[in-house]
């Protein structure tokens, strides 16, 4: 196995556990504008929610180009 396949074997786990801890803080931040709505926070909590789509939005466009 040569040099070159070895980096690019690490760099897809690379991306792929990227792509994952990013998903997993993005759903912490939708839950957290959940928990900010129901306690009447609502402001703080739409801008969270808008936040966590957007961020999910631009993970997908990352996904689409790095893997498709």
């Amino acid at each position: 196995m040569s040099t070159a396949a070895v980096y690019e074997a690490l760099y897809w786990i690379a991306i792929v556990s990227m792509s994952v801890v990013l998903v997993l803080a993005n759903v912490g931040i939708l839950a957290i504008g959940f928990q900010f709505w129901r306690k009447h926070r609502r402001v703080l909590g739409t801008a969270c929610w808008l936040f966590s789509v957007f961020c999910f939005y631009l993970i997908s466009i990352m996904i689409n180009k790095t893997f498709l």
